[in-house]
């Protein structure tokens, strides 16, 4: 795997071949999802890439939904180990949620993209809660209930979209 990462890391920040940023975030899922804890030596690197990808205004939305879900994929590999990065992700994912929520007038391809954020929102709660699930330190995630409910609720009122 080391020889490998700087492969990764190259891929996470090929902004201007987005597609092969989006199959490089995928690859990072597949690997967490293979290697479990073993890939604790790398998150730090990858979390800080796919953060400053999620901040990046030149790298093309479509690559932002899977980026969540992989937060989710890395959560689920780490564990309670996740607990330093809650404090960037969890403030990115409200962000993307209340984006979500901005959909009045917006044409289908706005409305699919929408969804798709939201799924790759639901799917990264999905893996940092189950991530935590066996941990003395789920009260962490206390904080961030408002929030997750109100994108919850959000989506429920939206169910026809």
């Amino acid at each position: 795997m080391p020889d490998f990462y700087k492969y990764l890391e190259m891929g996470l920040q090929n902004f201007e071949e987005y597609q092969v940023c989006a199959v490089t975030v995928g690859v990072v899922g597949d690997i967490c999802r293979a290697l479990d804890e073993k890939v604790l030596p790398w998150c730090d690197g990858s979390m800080t890439q796919l953060l400053k990808d999620l901040s990046s205004n030149q790298l093309h939305r479509s690559v932002k939904p899977p980026i969540f879900s992989c937060f989710g994929d890395i959560s689920l590999a780490i564990g309670e180990n996740f607990e330093k990065y809650l404090m960037y992700a969890m403030p990115m994912l409200q962000s993307a949620a209340e984006l979500s929520s901005h959909t009045s007038g917006a044409d289908d391809e706005m409305i699919e993209y929408t969804n798709l954020l939201r799924n790759g929102i639901l799917e990264a709660y999905s893996g940092i809660f189950q991530g935590f699930k066996n941990s003395p330190k789920t009260q962490l995630l206390i904080p961030y209930a408002p929030y997750i409910l109100q994108f919850l609720d959000l989506i429920y009122m939206e169910k026809d979209m």
